[in-house]
């Protein structure tokens, strides 16, 4: 069976036999960071599970995508379209993208989905992160996606015929989509490479540094500050491998932008980040 997501073998390997034999959980999660190709690969799923080519047109594959919140009326839309009897063939199939964007409103209300999901129903939840209700991760077949090492990047230059240096694969992050954009985009690399010397020069600072540098950092808007904190994020689960003591900061910094998309005080969120790291 070939597949046009690169990577990611081993759920590749556990979805091919259940295409094989026709036998599927009603529920999947995919999980992990940004850009690695959750999202790819679940629609590639999709396809072969439908046997289309075209799923914007089949009347048996929906999604859900929000660039914000998921709210309550989006998510009773998603649930009732579910409820109905596939159309064309023996299977629905459902993409709920980030699913950690889920009000737990809408969360209790998706569970009720998955606790009593409609028969020949595959719901799909694709999450940078695993922090769920407890009890939706439970009804899930959960598939964790990790970030790309340097040498598994390096394979993907190569065939995509990518021009790339050793500043670029570590600039990436360990993302396809990200050394994508940086190879697209000059401006793009320049303000990835901005931040992670940012970020370097804090974490080797004494944490009274830190805290001198806070009210610099505050003056940048809470939309630059958010995308300044998920290059960090996404540098240092990057580094993990390296040291996996490291995984503090990587919470700290989760926290942080979780603080700042739920609109808490900004000097507050940096002064506890500048403290972790």
């Amino acid at each position: 069976m070939t597949w046009e997501t690169f990577g990611h073998d081993n759920v590749k390997a556990i979805l091919e036999k259940q295409l094989k034999h026709k036998v599927f959980p009603h529920a999947y999660l995919f999980h992990g960071p940004s850009g690695v190709g959750k999202k790819k690969l679940a629609l590639e799923f999709a396809k072969k599970v439908l046997e289309t080519e075209n799923l914007s047109s089949h009347p048996d594959f929906l999604s859900l995508d929000s660039s914000g919140q998921i709210t309550m009326e989006a998510t009773r839309e998603f649930i009732s379209r579910l409820g109905l009897k596939p159309f064309a063939g023996k299977y629905k199939v459902a993409i709920l993208n980030d699913a950690e964007n889920l009000s737990s409103q809408s969360a209790n209300a998706l569970l009720k989905t998955l606790e009593e999901p409609a028969e020949n129903t595959i719901i799909i939840l694709i999450s940078s992160s695993s922090r769920l209700l407890s009890t939706i991760l439970s009804r899930c077949q959960a598939f964790s996606f990790n970030a790309f090492s340097k040498a598994r990047l390096s394979e993907f230059a190569k065939r995509e015929k990518l021009e790339i240096s050793e500043e670029i694969l570590e600039l990436s992050y360990g993302s396809i989509s990200i050394l994508n954009k940086i190879v697209a985009d000059k401006d793009f690399f320049s303000l990835r490479k901005e931040a992670v010397e940012e970020y370097k020069s804090l974490i080797k600072a004494k944490s009274g540094e830190r805290l001198a540098r806070l009210s610099e950092i505050a003056e940048n808007e809470n939309e630059e500050l958010e995308e300044k904190f998920k290059d960090w994020l996404s540098w240092q689960l990057a580094a993990l491998h390296k040291n996996p003591g490291d995984y503090l900061k990587v919470q700290a910094l989760s926290e942080a932008l979780s603080g700042l998309k739920k609109n808490l005080n900004k000097k507050l969120v940096l002064q506890s980040l500048l403290l972790k790291i």
